[in-house]
């Protein structure tokens, strides 16, 4: 370096490629999204995207001739390196169902199930879904003009649902939805102890190992031995999960990649009840907009003609309150809409999601009696487009099937998406932000505590040797929030206040 520089030189700097950083951090939050689906992806898929989301950042960044990226296979290396990208699947070729894993996994189950003695009212299962609870049919005129709105970036209000219930169908938990508040406006006035869903809160919405262990613990649990207390069966369950990487690794798991063959909550349920919600949403949005009162109120003038310039008026008073209506629909009224979609769904729609994870079961243990018809999610979506075509605001008499399932699906998003939520993301990184989402000496206790309980759940190991070598990498692991912890003891100390040590 000395050799080489100018002698006028003071300083070498090296000036890298913002939009080449800028993609990485988004690709990277794109394959953390996508392993918390338990979606595979593949190393040409990986590459594709990386260039379009490469292309999207430079257009936002108002780049015209980027620096030339190919997203070489040497590139894809060095980023999963450079990125510490270790526990998500990148595979080299098309990512598919594991098929051979789907059949292998039922008997496996049913040894399970025949060893432990558990019944159809035993045997649970959990997944989790996204849903963008304000998200409206792209045909439509707010959709449309979005950019012109004011709260443009609604639609993209997520939560993510929990939905459990057992492979008999007579039980069917409490709802748990992850928010990214607290206490949202909406429930101001409420006791959020006492909601009709379990309220859990994460940054991003998204599950992760604590919180779930978290729900295991406080909401599972709890509601589980409820209703073995009340139906007066044995308190001993078998919770089957898949094997996303949001979910702890100390519960059961389905094999990977086979959920959509085999986990009963993919089997239908979870698109009914969003198909469900989409209809209650749909029709109370048809109430609001058709309300006289309100277009009355709207109107300056009244006249008996019909005239053209009077439908005119009037399509464009409706445009108003669904406007209106797009904004003060809230999270309190979406939740309330879930938890009736979610009641709605009939035992025999619930026992049909089971049966092929349950296969082989014998007939004797399936004997129960069964209540309801089985609710297609082909039904539910066909009642969620009738509902949405009668709102009379302009696009929505053109929404089809396909827009339906646009609505209620948690899809893949697009790299414009990445970018643009980015953009929502640093934007909404301000104090109140930043002060909410500290961490908290209360949160470094807290996981302390877990890694405790996780030294004790694994201290019976007969194998030491295991033991000790996971232990000392745990504990290495966790020896900078061990420092802060201690720091923050310290300084507290020192500042002459009182501890309660544990």
């Amino acid at each position: 370096m000395n050799i080489t520089k100018s002698t006028g030189a003071s300083m070498i700097k090296y000036f890298h490629n913002q939009v080449l950083l800028k993609t990485e951090k988004l690709l990277v939050r794109y394959l953390v999204r996508q392993a918390r689906r338990n979606m595979a992806v593949d190393t040409r898929s990986v590459k594709e995207y990386a260039r379009e989301l490469y292309a999207a950042v430079s257009r936002k960044m108002g780049i015209t001739e980027p620096k030339p990226f190919n997203a070489s296979s040497g590139w894809l290396q060095r980023f999963k390196k450079r990125n510490k990208i270790t526990n998500i699947n990148i595979g080299g070729e098309e990512a598919s169902a594991d098929r051979v894993a789907a059949r292998e996994f039922p008997p496996f189950l049913r040894e399970i199930m025949e060893e432990g003695q558990y019944t159809d009212d035993q045997v649970f299962n959990m997944d989790e879904s996204g849903l963008f609870w304000k998200k409206l049919p792209s045909k439509t005129f707010v959709v449309k003009n979005a950019s012109k709105c004011r709260g443009r970036k609604l639609q993209k209000e997520r939560i993510t649902v929990l939905f459990t219930t057992n492979a008999s169908g007579t039980c069917k938990l409490k709802l748990s939805v992850i928010h990214t508040a607290r206490k949202p406006h909406a429930y101001k006035s409420m006791d959020m102890t006492k909601l009709n869903v379990h309220w859990l809160t994460a940054r991003k919405a998204w599950m992760f190992s604590t919180l779930s262990l978290s729900w295991f613990d406080d909401c599972f649990v709890p509601d589980v031995k409820k209703f073995c207390e009340q139906q007066n069966v044995p308190f001993k369950i078998l919770l089957l999960l898949d094997n996303a990487p949001g979910h702890s690794p100390y519960l059961v798991f389905l094999p990977p990649n086979t959920t959509s063959i085999l986990q009963p909550m993919d089997q239908e349920l979870i698109c009914n009840v969003k198909a469900a919600f989409s209809t209650k949403k749909f029709k109370l949005l048809n109430d609001y907009t058709n309300t006289r009162e309100e277009l009355r109120n709207l109107s300056d003038t009244t006249t008996d003609s019909k005239s053209e310039d009077d439908e005119d008026q009037q399509l464009a008073e409706q445009q108003v309150l669904l406007k209106q209506f797009w904004r003060i629909f809230n999270i309190k009224k979406a939740v309330d809409f879930l938890v009736e979609a979610w009641e709605q769904l009939s035992v025999a729609t619930v026992r049909h999601a089971w049966r092929h994870v349950l296969q082989g079961i014998p007939a004797v243990r399936q004997s129960q009696s069964v209540t309801g018809e089985v609710q297609t999610v082909a039904v539910a979506v066909d009642l969620a487009r009738e509902a949405a075509q009668s709102v009379t605001a302009a696009g929505f008499s053109e929404t089809t099937n396909d827009d339906i399932l646009e609505v209620i699906r948690d899809p893949d998003v697009t790299t414009d998406e990445m970018v643009d939520d980015d953009d929502v993301s640093e934007e909404a990184g301000g104090t109140s932000s930043q002060e909410e989402h500290r961490l908290s000496h209360s949160n470094i206790r807290g996981a302390i505590e877990c890694v405790e309980k996780v030294k004790l759940l694994l201290s019976d190991d007969p194998d030491a040797n295991r033991y000790e070598i996971f232990t000392t990498q745990l504990l290495q692991t966790m020896e900078p929030y061990f420092k802060v912890y201690h720091d923050n003891i310290n300084t507290k100390i020192h500042l002459g206040e009182k501890f309660e040590y544990w």
